[in-house]
């Protein structure tokens, strides 16, 4: 969107640094992890009654010879580019059977009982009280060769977290799993982890949100055995989130100083917090844009520290709604809009080149990139440029890697809202990923919170005199 900041006193600029240097303070993983030793090896049991154990084999044997049944029944496997499911083996060359109609089932591992969908709510989504579900979706193969191009989940429903990986014990050099979000980067080394670890059947897994960009390096030798399962948030009664942390709570003390500060909008305004996270059409979010609460479902649908800075601005008494943005590269041009789309609107957005005139009439514009004062919202974090080159994926430890703190919209260089246009396993039928802000409204002097009481006004001018 355009960075179109009003111009504001040193005194405001202050206040505004003072802020955005609170919300980077919160520390809100995208991406956690584990790694368990289950009491009999993990096992896939096909239709007919075949069954294959999948444990580390002995240096020198060949997993091609042990892992046959699996091989047999798996397919090419696809990706997702927009709304099409294609295949390109310059893009994703990796094996696949889908676990649909039962094609196979899991033994010796359950995400739930092993404990381990807990440690993933408690990390990604501690403030929604009720329980994940995952659901099996496939196993995936990457032999020699096999690789992945950084994509994003393809989203799957109103749901729909993210995604658990669980990679089982079969021997494979290279291959990693490479993570990247706001410029930050995690790589998981599972080859390296499963050649040195004691126990032959120990497995790992990771879980992440969908929006996050990720990939697979090219495996070396061996084969890459990993289970998908889709990540759901819990059905049930919203409850008030858990207390906040020391650093969100920090966040509230300086949104409350700041409407204390006489000098701070004394007209009020409206502060844009940039998502860090990316939001899929979803129920949630989907008709209208009531402002959030502390109780409500779409609080709980937020994300990592967006659902932290929406949580500080709610108990600091403040009016908290998520905004979504439309930002069309091809047109170089953005719109805040007044809602999310609906699937009908959605249709539109096939094609990458399109009219912004017809976007214009066909969507629930609100308002234009073009007009004067960005929106005329006062930017806590500074809208991210979007006609900047895309930088190159850098991996942990390198030296040149970005460090900047900013969202997950500098991304965006395609029609398709993710950076290479790349999604999973297929094509999104109804759902896409959309960039939005937190809008936090300030009252003027006068109003609302911001109300001098007479008892204030005498006790400020004693101050003053004493």
């Amino acid at each position: 969107m355009p960075h179109r900041i009003p111009q504001a006193s040193a005194h405001q600029q202050a206040v505004i640094e003072e802020l955005s240097n609170l919300v980077h303070g919160i520390s809100a993983p995208f991406v956690c992890s584990g790694t368990l030793v289950p009491e009999a090896p993990v096992t896939l049991r096909f239709k007919d009654g075949v069954q294959v154990p999948i444990t580390r084999l002995e240096r020198g044997t060949d997993p091609h010879t042990a892992l046959e049944p699996l091989l047999a029944r798996c397919s090419p496997a696809p990706f997702g580019k927009g709304r099409k499911t294609l295949y390109n083996r310059r893009v994703r060359d990796a094996l696949h059977l889908k676990a649909e109609g039962g094609a196979f089932t899991v033994l010796n591992f359950d995400p739930a009982a092993s404990g381990v969908l807990e440690v993933v709510r408690q990390q990604l989504c501690p403030g929604d009280p009720t329980a994940l579900t995952a659901v099996l979706y496939n196993v995936n193969v990457y032999g020699t060769e096999g690789h992945f191009e950084p994509h994003k989940d393809t989203p799957r429903g109103s749901q729909m977290l993210g995604t658990l990986v669980v990679c089982l014990p079969s021997r494979f050099f290279n291959g990693q799993l490479v993570l990247t979000h706001r410029s930050a980067h995690k790589v998981f080394d599972w080859g390296r982890d499963i050649s040195e670890q004691a126990e032959p059947s120990r497995i790992h897994w990771a879980a992440f949100f969908g929006d996050v960009d990720h990939a697979i390096d090219k495996v070396w030798m061996g084969l890459r055995v990993t289970l998908t399962y889709l990540l759901y948030r819990g059905e049930g009664a919203i409850t008030a989130p858990r207390p906040s942390g020391e650093a969100t709570e920090r966040l509230r003390q300086g949104l409350e100083r700041a409407l204390a500060d006489r000098h701070f909008l004394p007209r009020g305004g409206v502060l844009g917090f940039p998502c860090f996270h990316m939001y899929s059409h979803e129920a949630a979010f989907r008709r209208s844009l009531p402002p959030l609460t502390l109780k409500g479902a779409a609080l709980h649908r937020l994300k990592g520290r967006d659902a932290e800075v929406a949580a500080a601005a709610l108990r600091a008494g403040l009016s908290v709604s998520l905004q979504p943005y439309l930002i069309e590269l091809c047109a170089d041009e953005t719109w805040q809009l007044k809602r999310f789309p609906t699937e009908e609107e959605q249709e539109l957005l096939d094609e990458r080149l399109l009219d912004p005139w017809v976007l214009e009439k066909a969507l629930p514009i609100a308002a234009h990139g073009d007009v004067p004062r960005g929106f005329g919202v006062t930017w806590v974090i500074s809208p991210p440029e979007f006609n900047g080159p895309v930088k190159p994926r850098t991996v942990e430890g390198d030296a040149d890697s970005p460090s900047s703190e900013e969202p997950v919209a500098q991304l965006f260089h395609s029609g398709a809202y993710s950076a290479t246009g790349y999604f999973g396993n297929e094509g999104g039928e109804t759902d896409f990923y959309l960039y939005a802000a937190l809008h936090v409204v300030i009252p003027p002097l006068g109003k609302g919170l911001r109300q001098v009481t007479r008892a204030a006004r005498k006790s400020a001018r004693a101050g003053k005199h004493s």
